[in-house]
């Protein structure tokens, strides 16, 4: 477990696994990568040019309610990613050793309902698929519910996420426990959901402010910092590449705007990136405090 802080606010970092991973999966432009080189070392970028790719959910207090962001792919699960498959990981008892127990939460946050982001929002019981955090609403965009329902009328599969949405978001919609937004939604003083379309549909946003400490926790705009170097570089899949350039182009601008650290997903320790702009150029530094 590791944390960083938003003004006061401790967030722990609840890891599931990690993959070593290779910036050649993302850019073989030298250049770039040696400019960048003295920020990304040596956490995003060690010195035989790896990293690792995190999968970790983020939990905190705020507002005096427990928030929990993407609940990563979850235990017992068939995936046809051989990582993912029927995990079998003690994440539950890293969410305990944080401080928090599974019924504790009031909040879940999904960024987007791909297989990592949403997973542990169910466990299995008795042979059936059912809720995680019995107590918790669960923060989901009308578009990405939409996206992922295999039961809707021209429905796009991809094959990492099939059967994704049975069994890990279907149950807490049947229990009454989603709270479904149309991509923006305030929630209390301290927590704004924001539209950031692109990787999914309905991907979103969660801005967290403590005081005049903010955090944007940006989910899957980028899975490195040299794609907001570069924005339109690309790795993976994803629903719609304009978009999603246009959202990492927003999130550098929100960020220097509001001075917020941006916590991206599957970033290892120490998680945060922080972004100034001088002369109308991002630069960009690791950070661990908003």
């Amino acid at each position: 477990m590791t944390v960083l802080r938003i003004g006061q606010v401790k967030v722990s970092s609840v890891e599931e696994l990690r993959i070593p991973n290779t910036i050649a999966y993302f850019t073989s432009e030298e250049a770039l990568i040696e400019s960048n080189r003295h920020w990304l070392a040596p956490h995003f970028l060690d010195a035989q040019n790896c990293f690792d790719l995190v999968f970790q959910s983020f939990v905190m207090e705020v507002d005096g309610k427990v928030v929990l962001i993407d609940p990563c792919t979850g235990n017992g699960k068939p995936h046809p990613v051989p990582q993912f498959d029927r995990l079998d990981v003690p994440w539950l008892e890293r969410l305990d050793a944080a401080g928090y127990r599974r019924e504790d939460v009031d909040i879940v946050m999904c960024t987007h309902l791909h297989h990592d982001h949403c997973g542990w929002n169910t466990m299995l019981r008795d042979g059936r698929w059912v809720p995680t955090f019995p107590n918790a609403r669960y923060l989901m965009s009308r578009t990405e519910i939409e996206r992922w329902d295999p039961r809707r009328p021209g429905h796009h599969p991809v094959s990492y996420n099939v059967d994704v949405f049975a069994r890990s978001v279907l149950p807490v919609i049947e229990a009454g426990l989603v709270h479904v937004h149309d991509g923006s939604l305030r929630v209390g003083d301290c927590l704004e959901v924001l539209p950031a379309p692109g990787h999914t549909l309905g991907h979103c946003w969660l801005q967290v402010t403590a005081g005049e400490a903010s955090a944007l926790f940006s989910g899957d705009t980028f899975h490195h910092p040299l794609q907001l170097v570069d924005p339109t570089m690309q790795f993976g899949g994803g629903d719609d590449l304009r978009l999603a350039i246009a959202s990492r182009r927003q999130l550098i601008e929100l960020a220097a705007l509001r001075d917020a650290l941006i916590v991206a997903a599957h970033l290892p320790w120490p998680h945060g990136i922080k972004v100034r702009l001088e002369r109308g150029q991002p630069v960009f530094t690791t950070g661990t405090r908003a």
